[in-house]
C-alpha cells in the first residue's frame, strides 16, 4: 500500500495513496483514505490513527434538559424535595418530586394541569424524578394537592417555615420583610373561605384573601396564608406578627401597605 505524507507545521499527516490513469493515459496519484499522524516514539516511527467518528446513530428521543436540570438541581441541592417527602408522606406519587416538577413548570412555561403530562414527557424531569409521564395526569396531580388539605392551614404554614429554613442562608445579612395581600374570586358559592368582601376587581363575587411574606433583599418567600374573603387587610397583622416570631431569622423591619396599619396594630407590634 502506497502512502502519501503531508507536513503541516510540526505534524506529518499520512494518507493511503492510489495510482490511476487519467483520460490521456497518464499515471496519477490520489489520496483515498486518511491514516493518521506519523510520530516517532522511542526511535520507532508509527502512525497514530484518527479518532473514530460516530456516523451511524439514530436519535430516539430529544428532551429539554438545560434549564430543567438547573432548576431541579437547586431543589435537590437545598434538600427541598427530601424535606417535603418527610413532612407530607403519602402513598403513591411522592409530594416532593411532584411539587418540584410543578414548580419547575410554573417558572418556565406555566402549563395547565391538563397539559402538564405532555409538557413533562418532553423534558428531562422523567429521568430525574423516576416518575412516568402517564402517571402525572390531572386526576393524580389533584390527589397530591389534596394531601395538603389534610394537614390544614397551620400545617401548611409549618411547611412554609421549614422550607424557608432550608434556603434562608441565601440571605447573607438581616433583611426587611415585605408583606402584601391579594385576593381571588370565584363563581362557586360552596368554597369554605369564599366570602363577599372588599374586592380589588370591583365585583361582588365571593373571594379568598391570600397573604405573602417575602424578604426584601433576595425576594425569598417566607410563608403564605389564606383568609376568608371578608377579613380586612388590617385584621391580618396580628397573625402576621405571630407568624414572623416563629421564624429563626433576624429581620430589621416589616414593610406594610398603608391601609394595613392601625394604632392598635402599631402599638401591638412594638409591644410584642
Amino acid at each position: 500500500m502506497a502512502k502519501t505524507r503531508i507536513r503541516r507545521g510540526s505534524r506529518v499527516y499520512v494518507y493511503e495513496r492510489e495510482n490511476y490513469r487519467d483520460s490521456s493515459g497518464k499515471v496519477k496519484h490520489r489520496n483515498t483514505r486518511y491514516l493518521g499522524v506519523e510520530v516517532t516514539i522511542g526511535g520507532k516511527t508509527q502512525i497514530i490513527p484518527p479518532k473514530k467518528r460516530l456516523k451511524d446513530f439514530e436519535i430516539t428521543k430529544s428532551v429539554r434538559y438545560g434549564d430543567i436540570a438547573v432548576l431541579y438541581g437547586l431543589f435537590i441541592q437545598y434538600g427541598l424535595i427530601e424535606l417535603l417527602n418527610g413532612l407530607i408522606p403519602r402513598r403513591g406519587l411522592p409530594v416532593g418530586e411532584v411539587f418540584a416538577s410543578l414548580a419547575t413548570n410554573h417558572i418556565i412555561d406555566r402549563e395547565t394541569l391538563n397539559k402538564f403530562s405532555r409538557w413533562y414527557q418532553d423534558t428531562a424531569l422523567e429521568e430525574f424524578t423516576k416518575i412516568d409521564a402517564d402517571k402525572l395526569n390531572s386526576t393524580n396531580l389533584c390527589a397530591v394537592m389534596k394531601t395538603f388539605g389534610k394537614i390544614g392551614p397551620e400545617g401548611i404554614v409549618d411547611v412554609c417555615i421549614e422550607l424557608f429554613n432550608k434556603i434562608k442562608q441565601l440571605e447573607a445579612e438581616p433583611s426587611t420583610l415585605i408583606y402584601d395581600i391579594t385576593s381571588t374570586y370565584f363563581y362557586s358559592l360552596k368554597l369554605p373561605k369564599a366570602r363577599p368582601g372588599y374586592n380589588r376587581d370591583d365585583n361582588s363575587l365571593p373571594q379568598i384573601n391570600i397573604s405573602l411574606v417575602a424578604t426584601k433583599n433576595k425576594g425569598l418567600p417566607v410563608l403564605f396564608r389564606t383568609y376568608e374573603g371578608n377579613v380586612t387587610d388590617v385584621k391580618t397583622i396580628e397573625q402576621l406578627i405571630a407568624d414572623v416570631k416563629r421564624i429563626n431569622f433576624k429581620i430589621d423591619g416589616i414593610v406594610l401597605g398603608r391601609g394595613m396599619t392601625s394604632k392598635k396594630n402599631l402599638i401591638g407590634g412594638v409591644m410584642k
